[in-house]
């Protein structure tokens, strides 16, 4: 499989982009980053926003590069009202589509006012195409989180 190697650069450029979008179209109230692909644009968007509150919800689906569970499966859910608020949910790809349905699902429950979505990337297959988001594309992608050289002192 073809893959894309995006760099911390590349990310933070993407994060100051999406965050100014944000402020124009839907500033949100409260943050929902995905584990484990989200968190690391969850974290950067409430900073870059000022500070907007986060919360973290885990799912899993993906085992390994194109191996998946049958069916996303919350491992930790959210906790906390969202009654009345406006929620942005990131992840780092919209790729299947079927762990953001599970989290639209759990938001809305909670009594989120207004949903979006906010991903770095989609996939042109997605069934669920984020409100806001960078590129697209067809490969697999590296985040920078997720491949590091370790240097071992001798």
């Amino acid at each position: 499989m073809d893959k894309v190697y995006l760099t911390w650069w590349q990310i933070d450029r993407a994060i100051f982009s999406l965050a100014d979008k944000l402020r124009e179209n839907f500033m949100p109230d409260i943050i929902v980053g995905i584990a484990r692909g989200g968190l690391i644009p969850a974290v950067r968007l409430s900073h870059v926003l000022g500070d907007v509150e986060l919360r973290v919800i885990d799912v899993k689906f993906y085992t390994d590069i194109e191996k998946r569970m049958e069916k996303p499966e919350i491992r930790i859910p959210l906790h906390g009202d969202l009654k009345d608020k406006k929620v942005i949910i990131v992840d780092d790809v919209s790729d299947t589509g079927k762990t953001l349905q599970v989290v639209i699902k759990e938001v809305k429950r909670l009594g989120a006012k207004e949903v979006k979505v906010v991903c770095l990337a989609m996939k042109p297959w997605t069934t669920v195409i984020p409100d806001f988001y960078v590129f697209r594309t067809d490969k697999w992608i590296v985040f920078p989180w997720e491949e590091f050289p370790v240097v071992v002192r001798q």
